[in-house]
């Protein structure tokens, strides 16, 4: 038979909770500002940008025309000719690593970041 959680042990649980999505929280806040936006449809890179200056770029996708725009150091898929537009819904994305996918039209956005000189690779 299991026994009665103590008030001690819900303590504990619920400190443990907290430290674990604090952990994710601060992860996530850590990543680097992205500084360029590849555009890529069918695996090949069609586009680049620098994200510091603003652009409204058309692409062709595989079911028609998306429309990228950058700003403030951001990227989002402003249009797209897709049934659901879960592109359209992802919203503005800034950090290195993020990305925008549009699967009907076969289309990635992705955001990279500069590293500085020497340094070869960064993880999270």
């Amino acid at each position: 038979m299991m026994k009665q959680l103590t008030i001690a042990d819900r303590i504990l649980i619920t400190v443990i909770m907290a430290a674990v999505l604090a952990s994710f929280y601060a992860v996530a806040s850590v990543g680097t500002h992205g500084a360029t936006v590849f555009i890529e449809v069918n695996g090949k890179t069609v586009h680049k940008a620098n994200l510091s200056e603003p652009h409204i770029i058309k692409i062709t996708g595989a079911r028609g025309e998306l429309v990228v725009e950058t700003r403030d150091g951001q990227v989002a898929v402003i249009h797209a000719e897709c049934p659901n537009h879960i592109c359209v819904r992802t919203g503005w994305r800034s950090r290195s690593g993020d990305v925008i996918v549009c699967v009907p039209n076969k289309t990635l956005v992705r955001v990279a970041g500069d590293l500085p000189e020497g340094v070869q690779a960064v993880t999270e």
